[in-house]
């Protein structure tokens, strides 16, 4: 990945990512998922790039983990198995597919009758990030000791939030702060958006999230731990602060973080 013009260096970079869940302080069993699919090989890789998820379930003690697992599985395989050559169609594409999957099982299982998950995925593709967001999952951008939230929440306190009626800090404590607004599952259609056009850089970090994380650690905390020496180290240690400072829900983290190498000369003739 790097700049297009064969008369400047390129700037090559190298992505160090990991992804992590744990169950928290709290509850018995984990309804959240994730992944993390970085192609083997160099052609696939330049096609379809690398893809992080996060999923958060809910719906009972068995529907909520079962909506989750579905999500990721589905949205993995979709998206690399798509035949539509551009990243952001096929983003949207595997996460509608992961809505209609979930539905239908949800539709034919009594047991599971509800069930609905979040779900935040991230591509790295070509020099571009795409990602696609259902719930309140999230995605952050961290650069030089500043993180950017990049998407909404499909929540009903952030939506009470854009019209007025309570401020950003009532969020936390709010009666209604769990009730979505989109989930994936939860109705048989839902339009679903790729966002695209965040150029990559060198030295930035996109972290993704459940709400087990970021209802207890703050932005200032998640731009500290990505400066950690790895994705991993710095997964560890967002996962260690949310039970330290609550841990009443399951936690979930991806960090994937953008390493800057020495650019390299256009070659001459």
């Amino acid at each position: 990945m790097g700049e297009d013009d064969p008369d400047k260096p390129t700037m090559e970079y190298m992505i160090d990512a990991h992804v992590a869940t744990d169950i928290g302080c709290v509850r018995e069993t984990n309804q959240d998922a994730v992944a993390l699919v970085q192609p083997a090989s160099g052609a696939e890789t330049k096609r379809r790039g690398l893809l992080a998820i996060v999923a958060d379930g809910m719906g009972g003690h068995k529907g909520g983990a079962v909506a989750s697992a579905l999500a990721v599985e589905t949205v993995c395989q979709r998206y690399f198995a798509e035949t539509d050559d551009e990243p952001a169609r096929a983003l949207e594409l595997a996460m509608r597919e992961a809505n209609r999957v979930i539905h239908a099982a949800a539709q034919g299982n009594p047991a599971l009758d509800g069930m609905g998950t979040t779900a935040t995925a991230l591509v790295l593709v070509n020099g571009e990030a795409i990602y696609a967001h259902v719930g309140d999952s999230r995605l952050y951008r961290c650069v030089q000791g500043r993180c950017a939230q990049l998407t909404e929440d499909d929540s009903l306190v952030e939506q009470m939030v854009r019209n007025g009626i309570i401020t950003a800090c009532e969020t936390h404590r709010h009666p209604f702060r769990s009730v979505l607004l989109r989930s994936l599952g939860t109705s048989e259609d839902l339009d679903i958006r790729a966002q695209r056009g965040v150029r990559l850089h060198g030295g930035e970090t996109f972290v993704l999230c459940s709400d087990g994380l970021h209802d207890g650690v703050g932005m200032k905390d998640i731009a500290a731990a990505v400066d950690l020496p790895s994705a991993e180290v710095a997964c560890r240690r967002l996962i260690d602060l949310a039970c330290e400072r609550d841990g009443s829900d399951n936690i979930s983290v991806g960090v994937v973080a953008v390493r800057a190498e020495a650019p390299s000369a256009a070659h001459s003739t």
